[in-house]
């Protein structure tokens, strides 16, 4: 009996043993898992962690996009519409195209092709091409 006993002592040690680690960690386990709520709760709440984050987000992109509007609009070349401009009237005869009237107006000495293009610019025209009969504007000497 003496083996007996000690021998069912000796079984319900152990299984003591196991009960009371799984109640330790059990406590342990809830116990994290208690602090972890807390830190998610107060990382989703309306001033937590996530909140700021989007904030903070949201005002550096609005903040980049003007700062990227300002750098564009400092980058365009200025434009300011032409002022009033003398010009006379010419029907184009057989012959005629705009490089003549262009050298006509130039200047000895200076680019005729800017005023190729004035010429062009003024009456709206997207190729050089004239046809006789048509009047064309030509900026007069100023």
């Amino acid at each position: 009996m003496v083996v007996r006993s000690c021998a069912s002592s000796r079984m319900s040690a152990p299984s003591n043993l196991f009960s009371d680690c799984r109640t330790r960690i059990s406590a342990v386990f809830s116990s994290i898992m208690a602090r972890l709520r807390g830190a998610i709760t107060a990382c989703l709440s309306a001033q937590g962690f996530a909140s700021v984050t989007i904030r903070r987000s949201v005002v550096f992109l609005a903040v980049s996009a003007l700062a990227l509007t300002g750098v564009g609009l400092m980058a365009r070349p200025a434009s300011s519409a032409p002022g009033p401009q003398e010009v006379v009237t010419r029907t184009v005869r057989p012959g005629d195209n705009v490089w003549s009237y262009a050298a006509s107006i130039t200047p000895q000495g200076e680019d005729v092709t800017k005023n190729v293009d004035r010429i062009m610019q003024i009456n709206n025209m997207s190729s050089p091409n004239l046809r006789v009969g048509d009047r064309i504007l030509i900026p007069s000497d100023e």
